[in-house]
């Protein structure tokens, strides 16, 4: 399921709180969502007002980080971008970590400085 969807600026927007908004109610809190040539990004699903934000502004934050959006065509496609590039950033990394590979090397030290073992001669 989709985290975002456009919002066409006339379905009512539901809070995660339950509060129920008339378009007219959130483009009053969210002057900008008013704007006829912003397109108003939120919540997928029923809550749809848990996210507010503008496409633009989303394509800009995650262009910079290296979302490429040159194959889209529509805001729909953006959006997916976005969200397989968040996708990605979540993803778990097999990779160990900078703190894995520290206490490796200190392991590996401390390891290395003991004596090397002796035989015991039996008298």
């Amino acid at each position: 399921m989709s985290r975002y969807a456009i919002w066409n600026k006339s379905d009512p927007i539901i809070t995660p709180v339950g509060e129920v908004l008339t378009a007219e109610q959130w483009i009053k809190r969210y002057p900008v969502a008013g704007v006829p040539s912003i397109t108003v990004v939120c919540a997928a699903g029923e809550i749809n007002g848990g996210f507010f934000g503008t496409l633009g502004q989303l394509e800009q934050i995650y262009g910079e980080q290296g979302a490429d959006f040159s194959a889209c065509q529509t805001p729909e496609d953006k959006l997916a971008v976005i969200e397989a590039f968040e996708d990605a950033l979540n993803t778990p990394s097999d990779e160990p970590s900078a703190e894995e590979r520290i206490a490796a090397a200190l392991e590996y030290q401390v390891m290395a400085s003991l004596p090397d073992e002796t035989a015991v001669k039996e008298v």
